[in-house]
């Protein structure tokens, strides 16, 4: 698994494991907000047990499930939702980071529009 920094409080990654959780906190890393839909492919893990182990070693996790290409106007809300509430560092995450990212870029023009 390999971070992109965005800014100060938001980065992006790939999927993560549960090995990476450990990892993650030792880091910095304090929430997780994951893009992509569980059983997107067979070996992803599904996001409820992942957010369970990652509570356990103290990073908070909220799930904003979009297909690639089509995140819309909820989608980027719930995302800034749960960007605003959760503990920063944030990092996001799906297959490849892209929607992760993509949330950010749409949420951060939001933001910019208000």
């Amino acid at each position: 698994m390999q971070l992109k920094q965005i800014n100060k409080d938001y980065f992006i990654s790939g999927q993560v494991g549960f090995s990476d959780l450990q990892v993650l906190a030792d880091h910095g890393i304090k929430s997780l907000i994951c893009a992509r839909p569980d059983h997107e492919e067979g070996n992803q893990p599904q996001f409820s047990d992942l957010q369970k182990q990652a509570e356990a070693v103290g990073i908070k996790a909220a799930h904003v499930p979009i297909k690639p290409g089509q995140a819309c106007g909820d989608d980027v809300d719930k995302f800034a939702k749960a960007f605003n509430e959760l503990p920063k560092p944030i990092l996001g995450y799906c297959r490849s980071g892209m929607r992760a990212h993509a949330l950010w870029e749409l949420d951060d023009e939001s933001r910019a529009n208000r």
